[in-house]
């Protein structure tokens, strides 16, 4: 059981869900960016897993080894400041430079906005409770698509595909649902591994959500 938490833990890593959220996004609705498939937009796949992902990555490795964090499992809430940053500043980065861009669609230039906010009131709230980065990016990444379904999916495609030949059969319900899941789960994984208290999970659920209300309602 400990070994599936860990693996969790990883997987669902908060560094990965914009970068997981992307990737679905254009194989539901790739018309969005003028594509008939994800694979078409590659490229900006790569870049949004770069400047999310691999380069915020590699910064709070560095902050590990010269040891201003004292373990990439950021136990001690003190820890988590310098990771925030680096995140804060590539995510404000990445939104600033895509919403100036028309070929950009909203759609993801809100769920980086839910990012950055998401970051901004861990920072603020870190000053008195550990909250879960873990429970508040899956709960963005729930309210995302339920977000999409309730007033975004004028267009009446929900479902999702993966392969160039073919649409899945894999529905938009179907990762509402799945996410909902996973959130339940991912946060039976933290409190089992003793990483946070129910009340940091809690708190983090609620942020998650509400930087997803207040990103979408500021985008459109």
């Amino acid at each position: 059981m400990r070994l599936l938490a860990i693996i969790t833990s990883y997987v669902f890593h908060p560094l990965l869900i914009l970068f997981y959220s992307l990737f679905l996004l254009l194989c539901l609705k790739p018309h969005l960016i003028g594509a008939l498939h994800w694979s078409e937009q590659s490229l900006l796949i790569i870049l949004i897993f770069i400047y999310t992902c691999l380069v915020p990555a590699i910064g709070i490795a560095l902050l590990k080894f010269t040891g201003l964090v004292k373990n990439f499992n950021m136990e001690d809430k003190y820890d988590r400041y310098g990771p925030l940053i680096i995140c804060a500043v590539f995510y404000l980065w990445l939104w600033v430079n895509l919403k100036a861009q028309d070929n950009i669609p909203k759609l993801l230039i809100a769920f980086i906005l839910t990012s950055i906010i998401c970051i901004f009131l861990a920072f603020v709230l870190n000053l008195k409770i550990k909250v879960s980065l873990h429970a508040m990016s899956i709960a963005a990444f729930a309210s995302f698509w339920i977000m999409i379904r309730l007033f975004h999916s004028e267009d009446h495609i929900y479902y999702f595909r993966f392969l160039k030949s073919t649409v899945s059969t894999f529905h938009l319900h179907h990762l509402i649902g799945l996410s909902i899941i996973l959130a339940g789960w991912i946060g039976t994984c933290r409190l089992y591994l003793k990483a946070h208290t129910a009340e940091e999970l809690y708190l983090g659920y609620f942020v998650g959500v509400f930087s997803t209300i207040l990103a979408f309602s500021y985008t459109f």
